[in-house]
């Protein structure tokens, strides 16, 4: 499969909106340093004619004036904002940029930044899918390589080159001094200079993609401004520092064109109910040298009035019943055995002599029945849309979020049980093999320089197939011919990663919402692709709930919650370009299913444990 590179108006705008910043400027060429060794951009526009131009580009776009900001530093140093809604294309929309930059004016050195190893694959990924249809546009094609310390040719190559040049970079590459690119006097430098410093007597443009993900930090910025560029091009859906914005396609604008998905929600949500045994551990302490480890809990605690309330109880010690702490009888099988922190974890837990362990990270409730509820909603919704989208040559493919790597990976001789919940409900749902079901799986969590996940749980050497499909293969993982068909994720692949072919994304999560479900359901709002590679558009008067382009959203929060919760980040994030009316949620729709399917349902725990149940229920299970 090879995506198919269209001719967007949008995106043709985009890319036309930071040429028009530098109008008037002289082409460049490439002999004009030859007596040099390192081929610099130069920009020989006065800051006047730069502020002219500036304002033309705003009201061509229609740039509000409170989104304006003229400010150009004497060494005519811009910072540029385009602004794209998630799934529209931002990464194809600045390697346009890079190569329109280079035919019209010359400018050859180009830095990309980005903040974490899943956006750099991206757009890696991007630009080898697209360098011949870039070739046959723009006529060029720059040369293009990932930063690695260990071959630092790689800079020296970028610097001496009279080629269009692309560099691709982590932020984490030089924000500390000792980083390679920072040390003076290695092999093959440039008359003594940093590589680092090398850089900045190139004077690039630089593409930063996602800065809201750290890149505007005092050390960062610092950085930045040490490498001279003559531009810094900001691309995100989420900007958090936003001045001279030069397009905007905001989230109404692409939903109202097209050229996004719809997306449906599915809810999943526990009721409180003072009849259940809801609990939350909030907080532990480790006692002095002649007191034990202490333990505060949520509970539902009876009032001095009547009734009961939700809320803290005092600190509590081994041996203490909750039933006594919260004056509820409910809690008479809940006595604390053990209050501890592991020597090499960094969680307290809770261990009951019921048998059951609480932690500190937990969410109240019942939350493997909740997360089962979810994933049972999210496999059902997955098969019929898989059924349905494979007739059209288009492969289903579905997102879950997870809290904690635990839940999934079997860490600390802990199982995993949202791994265990997914297995046993896709093969209640299926006739498929033990094998089938291993197979189906993807899952891509980051990792620290030590090769660890990123809460230290172990190394992701077991995955590298997986995660070179993910993240560099995605044509591969959009073909029938791949297995794949669910990925499991932390918040590596939250920001950045995507797939057209994404239905379906289910958010697991044991702690309230962390402010990233704007971004969580970004990655599934691109535009379905079929086997060819072609995007897959729907018809005008197409049946609500037939639309190829539909993402279901399979959360734990009522449809209430949820949409409250976007609706506030999107607010927070977007300011004047979020509407508050009822349009703006127009993307939204509130799954039938959901609705129908909405009962109130009370978990009787103690009996459905009991061994004369369990008894029954092996009885039963076998007729069944």
């Amino acid at each position: 499969m090879s995506f198919t590179f269209e001719d967007l108006a949008y995106q043709k705008q985009a890319v036309q909106a930071v040429i028009d910043v530098f109008a008037g400027q002289p082409k460049l060429r490439a002999d004009a340093h030859i007596f040099t060794d390192i081929y610099p951009n130069q920009c020989d526009l006065s800051i006047n004619r730069i502020r002219s131009n500036l304002l033309k580009v705003f009201a061509t776009y229609g740039i509000p004036q409170h989104a304006q900001a003229l400010e150009v530093l004497p060494n005519r140093h811009l910072d540029l904002c385009v602004e794209m809604e998630t799934g529209t294309g931002k990464t194809l929309v600045y390697w346009q940029t890079i190569c329109a930059l280079y035919k019209e004016y010359g400018f050859s050195k180009f830095i990309i930044l980005v903040p974490s190893v899943a956006i750099r694959e991206g757009v890696l990924a991007t630009y080898q899918s697209f360098a011949a249809a870039l070739q046959t546009r723009y006529s060029v094609v720059p040369d293009c390589v990932e930063y690695d310390s260990g071959k630092m040719d790689r800079v020296h190559r970028f610097v001496t080159s009279a080629e269009p040049q692309v560099l691709v970079m982590t932020l984490q590459s030089f924000t500390s001094d000792a980083h390679i690119i920072n040390q003076a006097g290695r092999d093959k430098s440039f008359r003594g200079l940093s590589y680092f410093d090398a850089l900045a007597q190139c004077r690039p443009i630089i593409i930063m993609d996602e800065p809201q993900e750290g890149m505007d930090t005092d050390n960062a910025s610092g950085r930045l401004a040490q490498l001279n560029a003559i531009a810094l091009l900001r691309y995100s859906a989420t900007h958090r520092v936003c001045r001279n914005v030069v397009y905007r396609l905001t989230p109404q604008a692409a939903y109202s064109l097209g050229l996004v998905k719809k997306v449906e929600v599915l809810t999943v949500a526990e009721r409180a109910d003072e009849g259940t045994h809801k609990m939350q551990l909030v907080a532990c302490e480790s006692g002095g040298a002649n007191t034990q480890p202490k333990a505060k809990f949520k509970l539902w605690r009876k009032k001095s009035s009547a009734g009961f309330e939700w809320r803290e109880t005092n600190w509590v010690t081994a041996g203490k019943c909750l039933a006594e702490a919260s004056g509820n009888a409910g809690y008479g099988d809940w006595t604390i055995a053990h209050i501890s922190k592991p020597l090499r974890s960094p969680e307290w837990r809770v261990q009951f002599t019921n048998g059951v362990t609480l932690h500190i990270t937990n969410k109240a409730g019942d939350t493997a029945g909740l997360f089962r509820l979810q994933l049972r909603y999210l496999i059902q919704t997955h098969l019929a849309k898989k059924e349905r989208l494979a007739a059209k040559g288009i492969k289903c493919l579905s997102l879950i979020f997870i809290d904690r790597v635990a839940n999934y990976m079997k860490l600390d001789g802990r199982e995993p049980i949202i791994k265990q919940l997914f297995e046993e409900e896709y093969a209640a749902a299926t006739l498929a093999s033990s094998e089938q079901i291993q197979a189906a799986q993807g899952y891509y969590f980051a990792t620290t320089g030590k090769g660890e996940y990123t809460d230290s749980e172990s190394a992701i050497a077991k995955n590298k197939e997986i995660f070179k499909i993910i993240l560099q293969g995605k044509e591969e993982l959009l073909s029938f011919a791949s297995p794949i068909e669910f990925i499991f994720t932390h918040t590596a692949l939250g920001v950045g990663w995507d797939s057209p072919n994404v239905f379906n994304i289910a958010t697991l999560n044991e702690r309230e919402n962390e402010g990233r479900m704007r971004q969580e359901l970004g990655r599934g709002l691109r535009i379905a692709v079929n086997q060819a590679g072609q995007r897959c558009y729907d018809g005008i008067g197409t049946v609500e709930g037939e639309e190829i382009n539909l993402l279901t959203v399979v959360p734990n929060l009522s449809w209430e919650s949820f949409t409250k919760t976007y609706q506030a980040q999107e607010e927070a994030m977007l300011g004047d370009r979020f509407d508050s009316g009822d349009q703006s949620l127009s993307q939204f729709r509130h799954s039938p299913k959901g609705q129908a399917s909405k009962k109130r349902v009370k978990l009787h725990n103690n009996f459905a444990q009991s061994a004369v149940f369990k008894s029954f229920w092996r009885q039963l299970s076998r007729k069944v």
